[in-house]
Parts: C-alpha cells; structure tokens; sequence
C-alpha cells in the first residue's frame, strides 16, 4: 500500500451494513419453527461515504445505535460491509479474505481498546509485541525488540517490560495498549472509548498522549460519547441512524482558527 500525503489515507464511499437478526419462518413437514417470520433487519449503516486524511485527528460521536461503533468495527477491518467500499492506502479492502482482512489489520491498523484487551499472561514487552506475532514471521529481530523497549519507555514503562497486566494500573495498561498500537507504525490508530474505564485525571494523561502522537503525524480516529473527550480532537463526526449528520471541526479548532485569524489581522 502507498500513502500520498494529498490523497486520504481512508476514503469510505457508500458504505452500508445490514445485520439480519433471529430466523426465518419454516414450512417444511418436521420443522419445529412455524408461523410468522421471526427475522428482524437492522440497517446498521446507510450509505456512508467520508474521507479521512494522513495526520487527521477525529472523534466519532453518536448515541448508541447511531452505528459508530459498527463504522469502528469496519474501519478496523473487524467487519465487512454489505455494498460500497473501503480504500485503506489506496486498496480496497472491502472484499478481502479473512487471512487478507487479518494481515492488513497486523501491518496497516493500530487499535486501543476500552477493555485494553491485553493478555494477562503475557508481559509488558510481550504484550506490545502482539501484531508482531500475527504477521507469523517466526523470531522477534533484534531492531523490534529495540523498537519495543523505546515504545515501552515513551509512554513511560520503561521500567516495567517484565510486569503483567495485573501489576498494572488500569492507565499504565492502556498505555501497554497504545504502545502496541505503534509497534508496526500502522496507517491509522483506532480508538474505541480509550478512557471509558479510566478515573478523570488518568483520562486526561492518555488524552495528552494521543494528541501528541498526533502531533508526531499519527493518523487518529476514536468514537466516544463524552463531549470533553472528544473535543482533544481536531475533527468531529456525529452519526445517527447509520448517516453522518455533521462533519467538522472541533471546538479547540475552531477557535485555534479564529486566533489564529486575529493574528493574522493584527
């Protein structure tokens, strides 16, 4: 895959996902289900196109149900959807095969999790190295066994390579995550509700985290429902009912922009 930095690193177009939810009504001689049809549809997202572009910052807001989490889910190559397509660094991938969708989610997407889904019996430096293992390339080199220490000690575990998920404070276990979010130095970073299990002043140090990899040129998409959280972003997206009603940008953009226009005129 080739990243142009004009171009968008994710472009959706028409994008819909629909679920079919119970069974049907069967009429054959020994069936035990009879009478009406039991399926219940469920448009999970209705013909989404969006763009997001390398070094973008975005929050993904909506009540549950909007579809911002099946969105998360197919962005993140968790999911197909039924019609449309999905372009990650040019390639669609939005009929791979699984062993595909498995290899493009190892090289090209980081994830942070809410749950911070770490193994427990699995090390720090253990942890991190995951993706590394899904490419199923045997041995972990020398220089990733270098890239892991130094990312273990930028979000400040340095000292902590060979501890375990349960000697580890719920924020010192995302920060596992984000590291190993980073260890392919992925396209794009997805954040599903990083902070919804962290106390307030734990929340904000991952947030600060985030926006200065940001700042380094990572490429972060995160859904949230909680308005200051979302507002660390640059970009914000609100979904219901499987559309985009808005797209623009964030509070702490706008008046970036407004300041940075007074400046201008001064």
């Amino acid at each position: 895959m080739i990243v142009h930095p004009s171009q968008p690193i994710v472009k959706i177009v028409d994008i819909r996902k629909t679920y079919v939810m119970g069974h049907g009504s069967s009429g054959g001689l020994f069936s035990r289900r009879k009478g009406p049809d039991q399926r219940v549809i469920v448009h999970a997202l209705k013909g989404v196109s969006v763009d997001f572009y390398p070094g973008e910052y975005v929050a993904i807001m909506g009540a549950s149900g909007s579809g911002k989490s099946t969105m998360l889910n197919l962005l993140g190559c968790l999911d197909r959807p039924s019609s449309g397509s999905y372009f990650l660094g040019g390639r669609d991938v939005a009929r791979l095969s699984d062993d595909e969708l498995s290899d493009v989610r190892s090289r090209y997407i980081g994830f942070i999790f809410q749950s911070y889904n770490l193994v427990q019996q699995y090390t720090v430096t253990e942890n991190i190295q995951i993706p590394l293992t899904y490419q199923g390339r045997g041995d972990i080199s020398a220089e990733q066994q270098e890239r892991t220490a130094k990312l273990a000690g930028m979000v400040g575990l340095g000292d902590r390579l060979d501890h375990r998920p349960n000697q580890l404070s719920g924020g010192q276990q995302q920060r596992v995550a984000i590291a190993r979010s980073l260890i392919n130095d992925p396209y794009i970073i997805l954040a599903d509700e990083a902070t919804g299990n962290l106390d307030t002043t734990t929340s904000h140090e991952i947030m600060m985290m985030l926006g200065r990899l940001n700042d380094a040129g990572k490429t972060i998409i995160m859904v949230t429902h909680e308005d200051d959280i979302a507002e660390h972003s640059k970009r914000i997206i609100r979904m219901r009912d499987g559309q985009i009603i808005s797209d623009g940008p964030s509070q702490r953009m706008l008046v970036a922009q407004s300041e940075g226009n007074l400046a201008t005129v001064g």
